[in-house]
């Protein structure tokens, strides 16, 4: 089989290779046919990858045993190659460019191939905006000269004589490459600048406590005047000796709200444990290359440098820090080997978030960086992988990195179980990012842990679970309609509850929250947990809790 190997990165990069083999290996050992320098390849194992035909089909196969073998960005152990392919050996390692050659080919590489790897080898090495037509040039210059066929360097000899024109032409392409690729990048620096990244000046998260601490207020207050009122409604209906239905009717209210305090108390004593604040990260990488977004620097305060109408400076070069968009939300332990519930649109964020949809459609595509979730009375966090992302429901399925220590999973409800209209429930979630968590502490605490590590989105909830201030939210209300797909619910401030535990009386998890209708406040909408159990038995999953 005719091969032509082209280095675009590493310490072979610029070379072209010809091999008529049906079997090829790569790394930098002495028996290797593809070799690499070990100094400046550090990436490359000794033997890194086997190439051969298998059913006359050329195959790539990793033999590091490391998971080091990369085609066309996406990690592999073995895989077809096919005209074209883009091969990386190791996460950071050298990039090769594969092609298949017929047999006319007499070792000259084919003009389209000069400029493509020519232009690919440009695209990946740093260099000044304003050179590249330069190095282009240069390129597609060096790789004639050395593989081209003799009509080839016969028309780039022409080419040398009319080094004006030559320039000119380049120039104008230039031109407008570079206005294109400015529109580009203005465009998708605006869109940018719409998105909560979840990055935050201290300043500005101080203000988002303030205002979550004035609705918990607001809460409390309500509470406090709702049962003073019965109270003295109670004694004016006494000692005016109105009528003991009324009287009796005042004394169940009165009841009826201790009840479902004391309730909601036993709930959170038992099972708050198994209600973990879920944290994630995701990046935006060009198509194709893999290449992150990045912004250009940040302000000493934290946020990104930005134009003077407020539009970050964006690159996809060097090494500057990437654009990360962090998200939060509620994950729920169901069992003690770590499977955890959450919401689908958590975890693809990036499918409903209008402006990172709209970069996207710009030719980048997401990358999730991080994704874990930390316990209330654990000092640090589990990392998080995705076992099942429901396409037509809002759920999904994780599971933690190791089995958690000392939580105690929620129990859910038992197949076919009845949703009653009217019953109480609990809903223990965290509403918001961690401010709500900050605005529940004393301002002692809240600006003490402020002024430690600001409003670093990383940081801060590290800080918060090593200090065990890592606590759910828990509201109360009542069921109000329920259907095959859905259960409706009324609950008082659970805003951005997204993941939530919806408990009963028993404490049995009824339904995980997932939405808010926004026209009728208080209004919530929650995925019935038998869906999720039939996901679950599909996975040969069995949760905490009865069958």
């Amino acid at each position: 089989m005719n091969v032509m190997l082209h280095h675009l990165t590493g310490s072979l990069r610029g070379q072209t290779q010809y091999f008529e083999a049906d079997a090829l290996r790569f790394g930098t050992g002495s028996d290797c046919d593809v070799r690499f320098h070990a100094a400046d390849d550090r990436h490359v194992a000794p033997a890194h990858a086997e190439f051969a035909l298998h059913d006359h089909s050329p195959t790539l196969r990793d033999l590091t045993g490391q998971h080091a073998l990369f085609i066309n960005n996406r990690q592999t152990i073995q895989a077809a190659l096919h005209d074209g392919d883009l091969i990386q050996l190791g996460e950071h390692g050298p990039l090769i460019r594969f092609r298949v050659l017929d047999d006319q080919a007499n070792g000259h590489k084919p003009w389209q191939y000069i400029v493509e790897d020519s232009r690919d080898i440009v695209v990946r090495t740093p260099h000044r905006p304003y050179t590249s037509l330069f190095h282009l040039a240069r390129h597609v210059i060096s790789d004639i000269a050395r593989y081209g066929s003799p009509t080839a360097k016969m028309v780039a000899a022409l080419l040398l004589l009319l080094p004006l024109l030559l320039i000119g032409m380049l120039s104008v392409s230039w031109y407008y490459e570079y206005q294109a690729a400015e529109v580009i990048r203005k465009n998708v620096a605006e869109l940018v600048s719409q998105v909560e990244t979840g990055r935050l000046g201290r300043a500005e998260l101080e203000a988002r406590v303030a205002q979550e601490r004035e609705v918990v207020r607001k809460l409390q207050q309500n509470q406090e005047e709702l049962k003073a009122n019965l109270i003295a409604a109670l004694d004016n209906r006494q000692t005016a000796r109105q009528s003991q239905e009324e009287v009796r009717a005042i004394q169940k209210q009165l009841s009826e709200l201790e009840s479902e305090q004391r309730f909601a108390e036993e709930v959170i004593q038992r099972f708050q444990g198994g209600v973990g604040l879920l944290q994630g990260g995701y990046g935006i990488v060009e198509q194709g290359t893999g290449r992150p977004l990045r912004y250009q620097g940040y302000n000493q305060d934290g946020t990104p440098l930005v134009d003077e109408h407020g539009v970050p400076f964006l690159t996809l070069e060097g090494n500057a820090p990437p654009v990360i968009i962090f998200f939060s939300g509620t994950g729920l332990l169901i069992d003690k080997k770590g499977t955890v519930l959450t919401n689908r649109h958590l975890v693809r964020m990036w499918e409903v978030y209008g402006p990172v949809k709209a970069i996207l459609e710009k030719g980048f595509e997401p990358s999730m960086e991080f994704l874990r979730i930390f316990f209330p009375g654990f000092p640090g966090f589990y990392e998080l992988k995705e076992i099942a992302i429901v396409e037509h429901n809002d759920f999904a399925i994780l599971q933690t990195a190791s089995p958690p220590k000392d939580q105690t999973p929620l129990q859910l409800a038992p197949a076919h179980h009845r949703i009653r209209i009217g019953e109480p429930v609990i809903i223990m979630s965290y509403p918001g990012t961690v401010d709500s968590i900050l605005s529940r502490l004393s301002r002692t605490d809240s600006e003490r842990i402020l002024q430690q590590v600001g409003g670093d989105p990383v940081a801060l909830p590290d800080k918060l679970a090593a200090e065990g201030l890592i606590r759910p939210l828990t509201t109360h209300g009542y069921v109000a309609d329920v259907s095959s797909e859905v259960v409706t619910f009324e609950a008082r401030a659970s805003q951005g509850s997204s993941g939530g535990a919806v408990l009963n009386r028993e404490g049995l998890v009824i339904a995980v929250n997932h939405s808010e209708l926004r026209a009728i406040g208080g209004i919530n909408l929650g995925v019935p947990i038998e869906i999720i159990r039939k996901e679950l038995v599909r996975l040969s999953r069995s949760p905490a809790g009865k069958s």
